[in-house]
């Protein structure tokens, strides 16, 4: 899949920058939650940088994971992204 750029590529950087702060605040390492979300660590870590985006189903077992809403995670995009 191609990487996109521009406003795709803020929102995805913005998702992953949500998790990871989820995620440490949960104590939770990047190696379970890549686990829990059917990939290996590498493309997880690629994805919490906003690299590569998260598919709705990864998206849906790292809430789920991190005992959050889906709603927690896109809540950082209530602001205008520039």
């Amino acid at each position: 899949m191609p990487r996109l750029g521009g406003g795709y590529r803020r929102v995805d950087t913005l998702i992953g920058q949500r998790i990871r702060l989820f995620r440490h605040a949960s104590g939770i390492s990047a190696e379970y939650m890549a686990r829990v979300s059917g990939m290996d660590v590498g493309d997880y870590a690629s994805r919490e940088l906003g690299e590569i985006r998260f598919k709705t189903a990864e998206l849906h077992e790292i809430a789920k994971a991190l005992k959050v809403r889906l709603t927690d995670i896109f809540g950082v995009l209530a602001d205008p992204v520039d």
